[in-house]
């Protein structure tokens, strides 16, 4: 074969591979070990609706992620499902390090009979019916995450979830 066919066949290869890895999305592990880039792609489908549900939607469809509404919960309690509690505050830096995880945890979801809530606890956004919730719960901190089964508390937490530890747990309710 002639030299320089063979230099232009391997400069051609070389440039399409540098295209087709430029313009890949970024992968699930690089978004959990950057949780800024993560918070932007979970971005982009935050605020669609759920059929049933009012709140904004963070994450999921199958078993969506929801800002807390007191309708909602009530809503997902007397249906049976399984409730998860996120309490969450935006000036807490585990909290928000932590999102992106709980957020690609619902998204990766396919069981219709688990809903998450993000309950804002004691910072610029919480309202008078998160605050009931969290006294009701007696939650002492931020990062608290608690799941319910027939209205009853079966789990809770203040630990740091990674991708598996959301998948254990999560799981775990789901099949008691």
């Amino acid at each position: 074969m002639n030299k320089n066919i063979l230099i232009g066949i391997v400069v051609v290869v070389l440039i399409g591979g540098v295209l087709l890895f430029t313009n890949q999305k970024p992968q699930t592990e690089n978004l959990i070990a950057n949780p800024q880039q993560a918070q932007k792609e979970a971005s982009k489908d935050e605020g669609k609706m759920v059929a049933g549900y009012s709140g904004k939607v963070l994450a999921g469809s199958k078993s969506p992620y929801i800002a807390f509404t007191k309708a909602d919960y009530d809503k997902a309690k007397s249906a049976g499902k399984v409730v998860f509690l996120d309490f969450y505050a935006n000036w807490c830096p585990i909290c928000r390090e932590e999102a992106p995880i709980l957020k690609e945890g619902f998204d990766a979801l396919q069981n219709d009979k688990i809903v998450g809530f993000r309950v804002n606890y004691n910072d610029t956004e919480t309202d008078a019916d998160e605050k009931k919730l969290a006294s009701e719960f007696s939650i002492p901190y931020q990062h608290t995450k608690v799941i319910l089964k027939n209205g009853k508390e079966i789990f809770r937490t203040q630990e740091s979830w990674d991708k598996e530890t959301f998948n254990t747990e999560i799981n775990k309710a789901v099949a008691q």
